[in-house]
């Protein structure tokens, strides 16, 4: 078995260009450890792309050693009509023996 409960909002303000999410999410696992989640992001407008940035948290059953936070931040600009760029940078840290996971992405979407 395996149970699972989550739910999110959005709010756009109308006064400034900007979206802001929160979610939240649990996970049990029949024999593995219960886990919850939660995201806060921000999505900007700024110039003629959207500015992201993100924190997550996860927290583990069982102590801090498997407990994990991290964060995102990207900008996602049009080339063109049909194509989309987004370069960004993430950080997860891991509290337990686990490594960090630090790296750089770029993502392109095409639409036609």
């Amino acid at each position: 078995g395996y149970d699972t409960f989550g739910g999110g909002v959005y709010y756009t303000p109308d006064s400034i260009p900007a979206t802001i999410s929160v979610s939240y999410d649990t996970a049990d696992p029949e024999g593995i450890r219960d886990r919850a989640n939660l995201f806060i992001g921000v999505d900007y407008e700024i110039g003629v792309g959207t500015l992201s940035a993100g924190y997550s948290s996860t927290d583990v059953d069982g102590g801090d050693a498997l407990d994990e936070t991290g964060f995102e931040l990207s900008y996602s600009y049009p080339l063109n009509d049909y194509v989309t760029i987004t370069p960004g940078f993430f950080s997860v840290e891991d509290n337990g023996p686990g490594d960090d996971d630090t790296g750089v992405v770029v993502e392109t979407a095409f639409s036609f």
